[in-house]
């Protein structure tokens, strides 16, 4: 049976949640609005990889897509911000897209080789 993304969000929604507010203590301002932020992308990139991973497999790849999300965090410049909140310092650095990262990519052609 396939893994599907309910599968993952289900088992590791609430683990990849702690650990983007955990990494964002150190580096954010309000770290628990940039976590939802973080996550949600953290999410759309797994909903993008051509296969996810099974779930007893799946913490390394979503921690990579997790690092990737932080630091186009840091490098933004056009982040959403609601209405009254004060954006941060334009950082000198463009966005970078996020990329499936190397566990992932490994994942998905160990499966195509099998």
């Amino acid at each position: 049976m396939r893994t599907t993304l309910n599968d993952l969000y289900s088992r590791y929604s609430a683990r990849l949640a702690a650990a983007a507010a955990g990494q964002l203590a150190d580096m954010a301002a309000d770290p628990v609005r940039d976590a939802d932020d973080v996550t949600q992308d953290v999410w759309l990139a797994a909903a993008q990889l051509p296969v996810l991973p099974e779930p007893d497999f799946a913490w390394p790849v979503l921690t990579g897509l997790l690092d990737q999300a932080l630091g186009h965090l840091e490098t933004s410049r056009d982040r959403e911000f609601p209405s009254g909140l004060e954006t941060p310092v334009a950082r000198g650095l463009p966005p970078a897209p996020l990329k499936p990262c190397p566990s992932a990519v490994a994942w998905v052609l160990a499966i195509r080789a099998a």
